[in-house]
C-alpha cells in the first residue's frame, strides 16, 4: 500500500499584512498621499515616498517638482510624514537653460533656525552669456541668499518654503549689480541630521 503524501499548508503572507494610509504633514492639510502594506507598523516607519507637488499641493504648475516625505509616526493604520526633500525633474531643468545664456549651479549646506542642516542645490539662469568673474559673483550671492533664507525658517517649514516660497527673488535682486539673472530654480533639497 502506497504511503499517503501529506500536503504542506502554507500560510498566506498577504493575509497577515495590514494596509496603512499615509498622510502628508500639517502644512499640506494632512492630505492622504499613499497607501502601503506591511506586516507590522514598525516596518512602515522610516519609509520615504516621492509624490508630485501637483498631487499634494493641488498646483498644476508645480507638476515638475517631486516632493519626498518620510514616515515619522504610525498610529493604528495611519502613518504621518514629514517633508524631507524635493527634486526637480531633469527634463524640466534641461528646458530651462537656453543657448547664449549662462547656467550657474551651487550646492551648499545651510542651517535652519532650529539647527538642522539642509542641503540645497540652486540654479540661476542669466539673460545672456556671462563672463567667468560674473558667474563667480552670482554663485557667491546665491549661496549667501540661500543661507540667509534658511536661517529664518524652522526645519519643518524650510523645504516647503524653498519649493513654494520665492527664494529666487532675493537672489535676482542681489545679483542685479553683477549681471542680469532671468530665473532661479531650487533644483534639489534634502534635510540632513542636526
Amino acid at each position: 500500500m502506497a504511503a499517503k503524501i501529506k500536503k504542506k499548508t502554507r500560510a498566506d503572507k498577504w493575509k497577515k499584512k495590514t494596509w496603512f494610509t499615509i498622510f502628508a504633514p500639517d502644512s499640506f492639510n494632512r492630505k492622504e498621499i499613499a497607501k502601503t502594506v506591511a506586516s507590522k507598523p514598525e516596518s512602515v516607519k522610516g519609509r520615504v515616498l516621492t509624490v508630485s507637488a501637483r498631487d499634494v499641493a493641488n498646483q498644476a504648475r508645480k507638476q515638475y517638482i517631486m516632493l519626498k516625505f518620510k514616515v515619522m509616526e504610525v498610529n493604528g493604520d495611519k502613518a504621518y510624514t514629514k517633508l524631507v526633500g524635493h527634486e526637480v525633474r531633469d527634463s524640466y531643468l534641461k528646458r530651462m537653460a537656453r543657448r547664449r545664456a549662462s547656467k550657474i549651479q551651487t550646492v551648499q549646506d545651510a542651517f535652519t533656525k532650529d539647527g538642522v542642516k539642509v542641503r540645497v542645490k540652486a540654479i540661476s539662469i542669466t539673460d545672456r552669456k556671462a563672463r567667468k568673474i560674473q558667474e563667480t559673483g552670482i554663485s557667491k550671492v546665491q549661496k549667501e541668499q540661500i543661507a540667509a533664507f534658511c536661517k529664518d525658517k524652522n526645519s519643518d517649514d524650510v523645504i516647503g518654503e524653498l519649493v513654494f516660497g520665492n527664494p529666487g527673488e532675493g537672489i535676482i535682486k542681489a545679483a542685479r549689480n553683477i549681471f542680469l539673472v532671468k530665473r532661479v530654480e531650487i533644483a534639489k533639497t534634502k534635510l540632513l541630521a542636526k
